[in-house]
Parts: structure tokens; sequence; C-alpha cells
């Protein structure tokens, strides 16, 4: 079936051709924050009302915000309206006027007005208030909107708006460590794009070390709404394949209005752990306040709000540690006494490759004269194991974190006339965070990191004339993240650290162990210092004409990324086992712990504190028509082309390996600034058209009663892949270093020894002029296509809407996206044969000792088909739900979210590049079904309620309460099995060899959740068959609960004082992580951690 969608077809071409030739000279990737009315004007008997004058009012700021006449097709359009309530006025001759009161337009909304109006004087008025209907009979995109009341009121665990994301139909939360967003169909969360108040909130940091999407995220109270548009959305975004998400601030009314707020939690009400031992700590505290109201009544308006977290927590972890035996060369019971693994001594080798013999060492216990000082040394600076129940060498702890917030926002709006609109908004926020590894100082480096975002956005609205509107907005957003180690300074080898690092150790990477001298989870190879500025200019310009509701406009968007950051400025030596193996018996033999007591390092990496400055760009423009062909049909088409700039650097500190095929610079490492290039070293991709072309169908004789369908092709933003896979990591201005590999011949003198005396040579800063690769030049090179093409996804959907009794909508969807020319991350120069010999003797090119090249290319693709449905009562009448259903499936060849894939894992790794279909199966983020139940109910008793409506004790203590639940229930995520060691000895990990099929069909158990005897280690010289993502984790359980009583405040004008008790995982179910997946390891098999257990927290808020 996918064969069939084509990048483009024949009826798609036309309508580009046709839109092509109304697009404005103007060259502005357009966002847009407003909703709209489509008002249509018919006496009783149907016949339309031409030239009737329609004023809309804002229901809360008294201001006229437009003024305009129905068309000769008795339309009104009302377009780029801000979010908020508004009164509807109709004046025509011969008729009564007409009011419609309070209609809530939200963001994205296209609210259908079909208003009759009756003969009669005009100075008779007929008033009707209430909110439109619920169905979409205007719009084909699928999209949800959360309201402020559903934000402030269910239970948010951290109060972060976009958890509420995650609870409506067709998203789930991305896998850990991926980007802390969420996905939508199936397309990843680097696919979604975040926009505040209608520009551009997007963080373009290098490597997104703080997981954090959004580039400011504003306090709760300081939102009205946001929506999610979670499928074929209008032609007015660009620059995303996945959601968008619109959030909108609050601005001031008439009236003043505010909250103030503390929300407190600590361990004492809280849950064990499932695996803890003791109760990790927690204090936290967060509390904050908002205020808005009128500068000058019905003209000007200013919003604040402020938040503060302070929060002093743990981390509950395993480390995998040698025994006290091993700690001391003893390795007679390891892993275990009644299965030991054999350990050799690399000082009798004989031979070379398989035909090499070892003499295994006396009873498997090194002896003292062998042990190295510093190897031995390092091995005591691993804690005891501490929780035999998991294993021997199992060490848990509650590692120390804190965490501290400031946070802020503050907007204003001017109405100038009823022709002009402006707005300004100001946001603010600092995170700063302080953590500690599971293992203890001095095995690990604390560290300490501080994020620092900030924003402007400007929007100004001018009506043109009746039919013609334009909307600007402007957006400047900066964020930076300044990380670093807290530990003392200590090269342990001479030269292993680069001057720029002042603090910590160098790494000590040791195979089926936890490393030591790792950073805390805040700081990575720090010292880190990121920055991230971005410029966004969009216009938007909507044109009313009879039955068509035109808009033409566009984007620029001016990114500018800088890093300052290590390439293994700390050295990295890694520690394999392969010296205390058995050459015939890889896998089967050796210690990685017994090649560090001997000091026999099997890898030491070097590299520099590398400084860059990117500069990117991109623009697009659009079309769009909203053709309303009948009363019960709408069309909605049009066309948009993007253009994004390839990255280039400020001082041409980039470098392209060239491994296209057939290129003249094959085999080359080509700077920025050779003429036979241009400067970003990638031919710009010019050819990213985007038709969009949808339906929505008012279903005759069938009350609010909807079928939308909508196709469309949808562009990513690519760059930003993380720090070690650009073109800027290329040496000799970032990762430039000394690597020495190793093969079953090297003998421990081959290898780097530890001794006191030894000194690493750190590579000197070479200039692009004068660096040339050579035999003697040793690093890791990244490469990309010189004709680099844009990620982009073919999305489809058919979606039925029916508004039921009581307000309720009933919403069904099925949604199809296929995604092509993906982000992928290969092994560009991995050898084609198989054998003992070295691995870089048999890389294609191997004339130079390169380590393997990062090839980063557009082979990868996705497949995504799903159904969702939802049942929704919006809240009125003291109570709302939302039942969010999806059930899908997605595949890919590898996870896209090359951000995070700085160092890939087994199920990231292409372990074959020359056949990389193999790789194809269900994605990362692949959930089969997933349903959430949140709502909000006030119990009908009390003052205004249906009973006990009178004063009375009863009345009083009975009155006021409410609960609100957020349920989820969600299937497991899959993950891979793998190996510690590369069994093919082709320069990369290797998958195990699957004999039978793990998975135990729910008979798993938190000791051996999958059946691990049915995967064993791969034959030397062979990849593995055990496929990707083959098993599944265990799903979530989970259920937040709210209780709440609400009070009047005397003297306080519609004020409430709001307490609650909230509870996150209430019933204590244990949200159990994947388990171990390295064959042979100490906890293969095995579940060791856990998710938060239960959490309650107290809060009291007041609104007024």
């Amino acid at each position: 079936m996918l064969g069939k969608f084509h990048r483009f077809s024949g009826p798609f071409v036309l309508v580009a051709a046709l839109l092509a030739a109304a697009l404005p000279a103007r060259s502005l990737l357009a966002q847009a924050a407003t909703g709209e009315f489509s008002i249509t004007l018919a006496d009783p008997s149907g016949a339309i009302v031409p030239g009737a004058e329609v004023t809309i009012t804002g229901a809360d700021t008294g201001a006229v915000v437009r003024v305009l006449r129905s068309s000769d097709h008795g339309i009104a359009d009302v377009p780029l309206l801000q979010p908020g309530r508004y009164n509807v006025h109709v004046v025509a001759p011969g008729f009564k006027a007409f009011d419609r009161n309070a209609i809530t337009v939200s963001v994205g909304s296209v609210i259908s007005l079909d208003l009759k109006l009756d003969p009669g004087a005009v100075s008779e008025t007929v008033t009707v208030t209430g909110d439109a209907p619920l169905v979409e009979d205007k719009s084909d995109t699928i999209s949800q909107l959360i309201s402020n009341k559903q934000l402030t009121d269910i239970p948010l665990n951290g109060r972060n708006y976009l958890d509420a994301a995650n609870y409506i139909p067709g998203t789930v939360p991305t896998a850990a460590g991926r980007d802390n967003s969420f996905t939508a169909y199936g397309n990843t969360g680097l696919q979604n794009a975040f926009l505040l108040d209608g520009a551009r909130n997007v963080n373009y940091l290098r490597g997104l070390d703080n997981l954090q999407r959004d580039m400011v995220r504003p306090p709760l109270d300081a939102l009205r709404e946001f929506t999610v548009d979670t499928s074929n959305f209008s032609a007015q975004y660009g620059a995303a394949a996945g959601g968008i998400v619109n959030a909108i601030t609050r601005s001031g009314t008439n009236q003043f209005h505010g909250s103030a707020y503390d929300f407190v939690r600590n361990d004492h009400a809280d849950a064990q752990n499932y695996f803890a031992t003791t109760k990790p700590l927690l204090v936290r505290n967060q509390y904050g306040g908002s205020l808005g109201g009128p500068i000058l009544r019905d003209r000007v308006w200013f919003f604040a709000a402020y938040e503060g977290v302070h929060q002093r927590d743990e981390t509950t972890g395993t480390a995998t540690v040698p025994t006290a035996l091993e700690r001391i060369g003893d390795f007679a019971q390891s892993p275990s006494a009644a299965k030991v693994t054999p350990i050799y001594n690399p000082a009798t080798t004989v031979g070379t490759g398989t035909a090499a013999t070892r003499a295994q060492f006396a009873g498997n216990i090194i002896p003292t004269a062998q042990i190295n000082s510093i190897g031995a040394a390092l091995a005591q600076l691993y804690p005891l194991p501490n929780d035999p129940a998991l294993g021997p060498n199992i060490y848990r702890r509650n590692a120390p974190d804190r965490i501290s917030v400031e946070n802020g926002i503050a907007r204003g709006d001017y109405q100038m006339s009823a022709k002009d609109a402006f707005f300004v908004r100001y946001a603010h926020q600092v995170t700063t965070t302080a953590n500690e590894a599971i293992l203890p100082a001095p095995a690990s480096n604390p560290g300490q990191s501080v994020v620092n975002s900030q924003g402007i956005g400007v929007g100004y609205t001018r009506i043109l004339s009746n039919t013609l509107i334009d909307e600007f907005r402007f957006a400047w957003t900066t964020t930076g993240i300044d990380s670093g180690g807290t530990a003392a300074r200590d090269e342990v080898i001479t030269g292993s650290l680069d001057p720029a690092v002042t603090t910590g150790t160098p790494l000590f990477n040791v195979s089926a162990y936890t490393g030591l001298g790792g950073q805390a989870p805040c700081c990575g190879n720090s010292p880190l210092n990121k920055t991230s500025g971005v410029f966004d200019f969009a216009d938007n310009l909507s044109w009313s004409e009879g039955q068509h509701q035109l808009r033409f406009g566009g984007e620029v968007l001016l990114i500018r990324p800088s890093t300052f950051a290590t390439s293994n400025g700390r050295s990295t030596f890694g520690y394999t086992g392969v010296f205390t193996q058995n050459p015939g018996a890889r896998g089967s033999s050796g210690n990685a712990v017994a090649d560090l007591l001997l000091g026999d390092t099997d890898t030491l990496t070097t590299g520099t504190v590398a400084q860059n400055q990117e500069r990117e760009y991109g623009y697009g423009f659009y079309a769009t028509d909203q053709w309303q062909l009948t009363n019960a049909l709408t069309v909605n088409y049009g066309l948009r082309y993007e253009y994004n700039a390839p990255s280039i650097e400020t001082q041409n500190r980039m470098g392209n390996f060239i491994l296209d095929p057939g290129s003249p610079l094959y085999g080359q490492l080509i700077f920025s600034g050779d003429a036979r290039l241009p400067r970003s070293l990638i031919v710009p991709d010019r050819n990213n058209i985007a038709p969009r072309i949808g339906l929505a169908y008012r279903v005759p004789n069938v009350k609010d009663m909807t079928i939308r369908s909508a196709y469309g092709i949808f562009y990513a933003q690519d760059e930003g892949t993380g720090v070690t896979n650009r073109l800027t990591s290329n040496p000799p201005f970032f990762g430039y270093g000394a690597v020495t590999t190793s093969s079953d011949q090297l003998n421990p003198a081959t290898g780097f020894v530890l001794s006191p005396d030894a000194t690493i040579a750190r590579p000197a800063a070479i200039a692009s002029s004068s660096f040339v690769l050579n035999p003697t030049a040793t690093s890791t090179l990244v490469s990309w296509p010189t004709h680099f093409k844009t990620s982009y996804v073919q999305q489809w959907s058919l979606s039925v809407q029916k508004q039921l009794p009581w307000d309720v909508l009933f919403e069904i969807n099925y949604v199809g996206n296929h995604g092509s020319q993906l982000l992928g991350l290969g092994q560009g120069n991995q050898p084609t044969v198989l054998n003992s010999t070295t691995v870089n003797s048999r890389r294609p090119l191997a004339q130079y000792t390169i380590a393997p090249v990062k090839t980063v290319g557009n082979w990868n693709s996705s497949q995504y088909e799903g159904i969702s449905a939802k049942l929704e009562k919006r809240y009125a009448k003291g109570y709302s739900f939302l039942n969010s259903f999806t059930y899908g499936h997605a595949f890919d060849l590898q996870n896209p979210a090359l951000d995070l894939c700085d160092t890939c894992g087994v199920g990231d790794t292409i372990q074959n590049n020359y056949d990389r279909a193999a790789n194809y199966a269900s994605s990362d983020n692949d959930v089969r079904f997933r349903y959430v139940l949140t709502g909000i109910l006030e119990l009908p008793f009390g003052n205004g309620k249906p009973f006990l409506n009178h004063a009375s004790v009863l009345s009083t203590i009975a009155g006021g309460w409410a609960v609100s639940p957020v349920y989820q229930y969600q299937t497991g995520l899959p993950f891979t099995v793998g190996m510690s060691y590369d069994a093919a000895n082709a320069g990369t990990l290797t998958r195990p060899t699957q004999v039978c099929n793990g998975n135990l069909q729910g008979a798993g158990t938190t000791s051996e959740w999958f059946n691990t005897a049915c995967y064993v280690n791969t034959a030397s010289y062979t990849f593995g068959n055990a496929s990707r993502n083959g098993l599944r984790a265990p799903g979530i359980n989970q259920l937040n609960l709210s209780a709440q009583r609400n009070f009047h405040v005397p003297r306080l004008r519609d004020s409430r004082l709001n307490m609650r008790l909230e509870g996150f995982n209430v019933l204590n179910h244990p949200l159990f992580s994947a388990p171990g997946a390295t064959v042979g390891s100490a906890l293969y098999g095995v579940i060791s951690s856990a998710a938060a257990p239960r959490q309650v927290q107290v809060a009291a808020r007041l609104t007024f």
C-alpha cells in the first residue's frame, strides 16, 4: 500500500500550480495563536441575509474587536481572533437585532455559527447565550484542546502543562531518555513543534542535555489553554512532521483577577520504592501566584505570574560493582561459585588470532605480583555490593539530587482601536540542578547544571478592510546550559585531562560493570556550555472572498547555537576483558575487572575541548483556502514551501568525511571554505513542497455529526542532531584524539598499560589547512551526504465526530503515516569481511587508522497505522471528562531521535551497515494500546448545587467538594537484547543469537522477565540474529487522584480558596523499568528499578 504513496502526485501538482500563482511576493513557516468565527446568516425560511452588520466584542474586556458585513452569500468570516470569550451582535434591515453572547474561541478553533434572524424591528433584540456545537464542521485537523480549568484542577506531577499532552488520543510518552516529550501517532518527539502565543518556542540546543524540547515553559497559572494538533494540521504550520503544541498565555481583563498557591510534598506520606531498602528523601515546595487586570479599561490590560520550585530528593538506582574478592584479583567465584568464567593470563599468549592460546590463571586468581598498582587503586574506588537479593555484584543507593527553579512571565495587551490590536510578552526561567551518580564519589564525579531560558513575544493585528486582515508576530528566545563537575581535579595518568577540564577524573569504562569516573546525570562529559538563540518573524494575511477563506503568509527563522564542550577531554580508558579471555572462546571467558587490575587498557581515547558557533536559517511560505462548497461540505486545501539551510560555523570550524559513492572526494576530509563544496559542506535541499488537502462534511439529517478526512506531506526540521554527530565534531576541531583498538592478536604490551610514569600526549590544536588524514592520524569521523535531503512524513486520516446527549462528544479516528528520508545513524567504514585480524585493516578505507565513521544519512523510514477514539465532556454544570483510547503499531529502521544518540545503545545501533533492512522493527516508542481517563467532578451538594442549596450546617460540611482523577493504562515499550562485546569483530555492538522465543507470555517476574536462555553469545566473527526491539518491558497502570475542597473568601470578589490533597500512583502499582538486557551481565533478565511509588502532596490555591 505504502509503495503507492509518492512524494507528489498529479492532483497535488495541479493544486500547487494554482496556489503558487496566488502567493504574495513577500516571503515570510507561519504560525497562528488564534481562532475564528464562520457565521452564516439566514431568515427563518433559510434564505441568506447579505449586508448585515456584525460586531464582535470581547466579553471580558468590553473592547470592540471587529465590525464587518456579511457577504452576498450571507457569510461573515471573522479570522485571527485572540482566544477568549466574545459577544456577537448582528443588525440587518427588516430583522430584529440578534445577540449571541459568551462564545468561547480557542486557539485553532473554527466555530460555525448558523444564525437565524427573525423579521421585525431593529430596535427589538433576540439574545442567546452559550457555546457553539462541539463538532468540527470546518477543520479537518485532528486536534485536542486542554483548558486552564483542566490544567489547574487535574493532578499534574510537577505542574508541567506538557504532561497533559500525554492524556489525549493518539499520543504516548516518549521512551525514557529520549526527549521528555510525546509521540503523536507514531512520529517521534523530535518531530514535534512547540509554539507560545503563536511563535516558535523550540529548544535548538545541540544534544538537548536538559531534555526539554520547549524553550520556555510558563507556569500553569499563566496559561489560558493549549492545543495539540496530532495529525494533518494546516499548511499554515511548518518545520514539523509530528505534533504541534500551541500554548496561549493569559491576558488581563477589565476585572482584576489573580491567584496564589503553594504545593508541598515530602517523603513522610510517600510509599517506599519497590526495590529500595530505605525510603528516599523528598522535600519539595512549589509556590507562586499571578495577577492581571486593566491599566486602561476597554483598552490596555496586563497579566503577570511567578513560580518557584525548591526540591531535595534522592534517586534510587543500582550499579554493578566488583565483589570484595574480585577487587583483589580472586575470580574463583565469578560470576558465581556454581558457574565460574575462566580468566587467562595475557602474558602467556602464544600465536595469533583464533589459533592463539593462553594459560588460565591458576585457581582463576591473578597473582599479587601481576596486579597493577593503578588498576588496583581504581578497583578500590568501587563501593562493595550491598544487595545480594539481586546478585552478588549489585550495589544499591539513594543518590541525592537538588533542583531549584525560578520562573516568571509578564504580558501586556493594547486594543489600539477597532482595527488595531497589539500584545507583548516576556518570560524568564532558570533551573539549577545538582546531583550525584549512583556510584558515590570518588567512584564518580558529582556535578551541577544551570539552564537559563528567556523569551520575548510580540503580536500585532491590523484590519485592513472588511475582508482583509493581517497579523504579524515576532519572537526572540534564548537558552543556555552551563554544567560542570564539583569534585577535585585528579588526572590519574599525566595528560589525561585537558587543561580546560578543571574538575573530576578520567572515565574508565568497564564492560559488564558500572564505569568509574562517570559524571552526575545532570552534567555529562563536562565542562559543558551551550547556548542557542532564535529569532522568529511570521506574518499571516487573511482574506474573505465569498465562500472562500484564503490565507497567505510565512516565516523567517534564524538560529544561533554555540557549544563549548569536551570530546573525551577527560580521556576514556576502556576495559572489555579482551586480554583475559581465551582467544578461541570469545564471550565465554575473560573479565573486564581482571583487565583493569592488570592495567591492560583495551581502548584509550583522548580529545580536545571544542568551541563552535553555528548559524542556521530557514524560511517558508504558504497559501490555504477554506472553501465552503455547500452548507454541509467544506474543502480545505493548501500548499507550503519550506527551506532549511544547512548549518555553517562562523570560523569554518567544520569538516565532512565524504563517503558519497562515486564522488571524486570519496575518502577525503573536506573543510569549510573548500571551493569544491558549499560553506556548509552540504548542498541545500530546495525541493520541499508540501501539498495538503482535506474535507469536513456535516452529515445531512443527522444532528451534530461530521465526517472529516485529510492527506498531506509534512517536512521535519533535521538540524539539531547531537553534539558528536555533527560536522563540527570532526578533527581537528572536536573529537581529535588517539584511539588504540584491540583484537585477539594484541598482547598486553600492544595496548596502553597503566603506569605511574605514563604520560598521554594530548593532541595539539591544528589548523584545518594543515590537517591531513594519514596513517598516524586517529579519530572518530563524522560523515553527512553532500546532498542531504529533508525528512518528510505523509499523513492520512479519516475521522467521525458525533455530539451525544448531555453535550458529550464522541470521536473516532483512523490515522496512518509513512516517514521517508528520515535521519539514520550508521557506521560508514565498517569492515566488509569478518575475521580475527584487526578491525582497521579490514575497513574499506584501510589506509587510515581511523575509528568507525559516524555516518548520518537519509536511509531511515517509518510506518504507523492506528485507531484512536475519545468521549469528551467539556466543563459545565460541575463536571467534565476526557476518555482517550489509542491502538496502533509503529515501525522504523532506527529511532531518528539522534539528538540524544551521541552514545547509542545496542537497540539504536545498526550492527551490520550492509544490511540495514534487518533493523526494521517496532519503534522504540511503539505502544500498542493506551487508555487515559481524566476528569473533574464537583459533588452536587452545597450552595449553587442541586442538593443542599441552602444555608445550613450540613450544606457547609457537604458543599464545595470535588475529585479529579487521571488514570493511565499502557502496554509496555519494546527493548533489545544485546551483548557486552563485539563478537563479530566489526567495530560495533553485536546482538546475540536467538535460539527460542524469549517472551514468557505474561509469566515473567522481576527476577526473570524473559526467558534468558533463548539468547546466547554469538559465535565469533558473525552477527547475531536477535531482532531489534523483540521483547516488551512492563507497561503502566497508574491512578493519580486529587481531592479538593473549595471555600469562599469574604471580601474578595468571585474568590475561591482551594484546599487539596493529591496523590500520584495512589494505588502504589509498581512502575517497573525494563530489565537488564545484556547477555551474561549481573542483571541479565532482571528488573532492578522502578519509577516513583505513591507520592502525596498537599496544596492551597487562592483565586480571585
